[in-house]
């Protein structure tokens, strides 16, 4: 490397060999579009250390690594972003929807408070569960049949005999 080359083999030696969660806290102030001077006496580094460490080519790669991420992650936040003028205005006004279905909570209309309730349940993940119809087919062993058969001619023999089963 070229640069490195320009450099003072007592700056060389002192740039980080593996990056620590300071260095990327820092790489992240930059980032965000802090200056060195704030960046450093926000985590701690005096200016030249945080020069030394800025500057190196470990710290510049990790850097642009972030950089591309934040920029992707960017892009895929806004393609997610709704473009539809409904949806934008629906969820402008969600939060004032919201006030007002708890504001129906206390209504004097016992219906009103119901349904309100059951809306912020059902939102909120407390949704009434959905009653399944369903066929099902029993096949018993035999072993379950003969014990089925003995408890009824018992149930007859008791009812010939007089009594009540």
């Amino acid at each position: 490397m070229k640069e490195q080359e320009d450099r003072a083999a007592s700056t060389v030696n002192a740039q980080p060999d593996k990056l620590i969660p300071r260095h990327r806290a820092l790489m992240r102030r930059l980032i965000s579009g802090m200056t060195l001077t704030d960046a450093c006496n926000d985590i701690g580094f005096t200016v030249s250390r945080g020069s030394i460490i800025v500057n190196s080519p470990l710290f510049q790669a990790e850097m642009k690594k972030m950089e591309q991420e934040i920029a992707s992650d960017f892009v895929e936040a806004e393609a997610e972003r709704p473009s539809d003028p409904t949806r934008i205005l629906l969820s402008e006004t969600a939060e004032t929807a919201a006030r007002t279905l708890k504001g129906a909570l206390s209504d004097e209309n016992a219906m009103v408070r119901v349904s309100a309730a059951k809306d912020i349940l059902d939102r909120t993940g407390y949704a009434k569960e959905d009653k399944l119809k369903a066929k099902v087919l029993v096949e018993p062993s035999q072993s379950l049949i003969d014990v089925m058969a003995r408890i009824v001619q018992e149930k007859h023999a008791r009812a010939d005999d007089g009594n009540p089963a």
